[in-house]
């Protein structure tokens, strides 16, 4: 997206940070960096350290799936976006291994919700508000990117899989399109939510309808002009 830099690796995945990535720490702790107050200034610290490892599980649980699926994960990045898992080679032909290395992603925020939510509880009967406030905040933002990972729409994990399912019935540039206009649809309904104030959500919005407008006209191109 922009330009990006290598913070380590996992196994020997090369880890990268886009910088657009910097919106999104802005966006989660911006409001508790500049409250002036210790405890909220750690508190958003916490946060962002949070989120952003639920994002790199989320794209790890991706690279481990297509690994032992057939295919090699190239890096995965940390973008504007959340984050992408890049790939040294073609996905599988098998259209039940792209769903699976796909949905597999969205399934690990699911894991990651139970997991924030049994600490929110523990820290309940312990009565520290602290860990609870940060755990319960983790715990609802991994059930929400699961959720809005799911959404038909690229480059999301739930498109990404609806097109490996309809291609088993349709062409591929028929699925294609089929999920570049649920995309756009997706796209106009969070800019209408976004319109109520929310910044990220009206910038999510713009990314998803890019990439889906694109994805459209791909599909409509000639036969010669596509991308993949």
């Amino acid at each position: 997206m922009g330009a990006k830099f290598e913070i380590g690796r996992i196994a020997g995945l090369p880890i990268f940070i886009d910088v657009s990535f910097i919106v999104l720490v802005v966006l989660w702790g911006g409001q508790y960096f500049t409250s002036g107050s210790t405890v909220l200034m750690s508190m958003g610290f916490l946060l962002v350290v949070g989120l952003t490892a639920s994002i790199l599980i989320h794209e790890l649980a991706h690279a481990v799936t297509g690994h032992y699926l057939g295919v090699r994960p190239s890096h995965v990045e940390l973008n504007g976006f959340g984050g992408l898992c890049y790939w040294a080679g073609a996905m599988p032909s098998q259209a039940w291994r792209r769903i699976a290395i796909a949905l597999v992603g969205p399934l690990a925020n699911f894991a990651l919700y139970y997991v924030f939510e049994q600490l929110t509880e523990l820290s309940a009967v312990q009565s520290n508000r602290f860990v609870l406030q940060v755990t319960a905040y983790l715990a609802v933002a991994n059930w929400y990117f699961g959720l809005f990972n799911l959404f038909p729409a690229f480059p999301l994990d739930g498109g990404r899989a609806l097109e490996a399912l309809l291609g088993t019935v349709l062409s591929p540039t028929t699925a294609k399109l089929i999920v570049g206009v649920l995309g756009l649809i997706a796209a106009a309904y969070l800019a209408y939510l976004g319109l109520s104030g929310s910044i990220w959500l009206l910038v999510v919005a713009v990314m998803l309808g890019l990439a889906n407008y694109d994805a459209v006209q791909s599909a409509r191109r000639p036969p010669w002009q596509r991308w993949n």
